[in-house]
């Protein structure tokens, strides 16, 4: 008798940088890692990488991390590698301009520092039910 496995759920890989960072193994401990798996990058370089191999399903971008590039060139190029991931921008700033910007390249949202845990919860938790709901779709 042959048996299949049924594929196990496939955790969020979510890539994180800057003041995201000190969540990471919150992160794990409270949603669990079946659920989601935190991926620290050090650099834009990184964050490049990570997401043209195809291993992030979401992105958290401080845009005050220490980076050579400005978040929304950052995003920017993001968006030229795939145009629907969601990307949370973690910022202090506040003016409509760069907000309006920032929209327009389709962030999934802009979340105003300091970012607490129960916030980054919340985001991922819309990311996760809005990636589902893209999935159902695309079957």
């Amino acid at each position: 008798m042959v048996t299949t496995a049924k594929p196990g759920p496939h955790p969020l890989n979510l890539v994180i940088t800057g003041e995201a960072e000190v969540w990471a193994e919150a992160l794990k401990q409270i949603v669990g890692p079946q659920w989601v798996q935190p991926h620290c990058v050090a650099n834009d370089r990184e964050l490049l990488e990570v997401v043209q191999s195809g291993d992030a399903d979401a992105v958290v971008l401080d845009d005050e991390a220490k980076r050579g590039l400005d978040v929304l060139q950052v995003l920017r190029m993001l968006r030229r590698l795939d145009d629907i991931l969601p990307v949370v921008i973690l910022t202090r700033r506040r003016d409509r301009r760069w907000l309006e910007s920032a929209l327009n390249l389709a962030v999934f949202s802009v979340v105003v520092k300091p970012l607490a845990l129960e916030e980054l919860l919340q985001q991922i938790s819309r990311m996760m039910v809005r990636l589902d709901r893209t999935l159902r779709e695309d079957r």
